[in-house]
């Protein structure tokens, strides 16, 4: 299987619940793709003004093809966007804090490598972490997810983030 065909793969089991774009241009960067997803749940009692409480919860999903063999620059790169971009825009929406009832967002990179990782990448994208808390959780928290799928290998692999997500992905037999 493809680099190309596994991404079109993805994208039409994530078309049910998010939102999807193809080649995408993030800060500079351009992705392959971009999905997005967010959902609200909320508790009343008996009319919708009079409300106990809400959670809003976020996914931003970024899709990457990699046609060489996936280095470590690669996941400085989004280490550098989240930083500088993704959390500050599009988690918090430019503001000190994101919006009241945020539950969470989840920042995942997707990277779909059709000759492998290096092992100095392999060893970057398992230690890498970023989790941020708003007011001690109590505007809830964003935290960032990389996944890769070595085709070279026949592998799906994470950060410890992304742990569920390969256990979905193997479960499914995506590779």
């Amino acid at each position: 299987m493809s680099g190309s065909d596994l991404l079109d793969k993805l994208l039409v089991s994530f078309r049910d619940s998010y939102d999807v774009e193809r080649s995408c241009e993030i800060n500079g960067i351009t992705y392959d793709a971009y999905a997005s997803f967010n959902v609200s749940s909320a508790r009343y009692v008996l009319v919708k003004k009079a409300q106990l409480w809400r959670a809003d919860c976020f996914e931003h999903v970024f899709f990457r093809l990699c046609p060489k063999e996936l280095l470590e620059e690669n996941i400085e790169e989004y280490k550098q966007q989240i930083e500088e971009y993704i959390e500050p825009e599009l988690v918090r929406g430019g503001e000190k804090w994101p919006k009241e009832n945020h539950m969470y967002t989840y920042m995942t990179a997707v990277y779909i490598c059709e000759k492998g990782v290096s092992a100095e990448a392999e060893r970057a994208l398992r230690s890498f972490r970023y989790m941020r808390n708003y007011k001690l959780t109590i505007r809830g928290y964003s935290e960032a997810r990389l996944l890769v799928f070595d085709l070279e290998k026949h592998r799906i692999f994470g950060n410890r983030a992304g742990r569920e997500l390969v256990k979905g992905y193997k479960k499914a037999g995506i590779i």
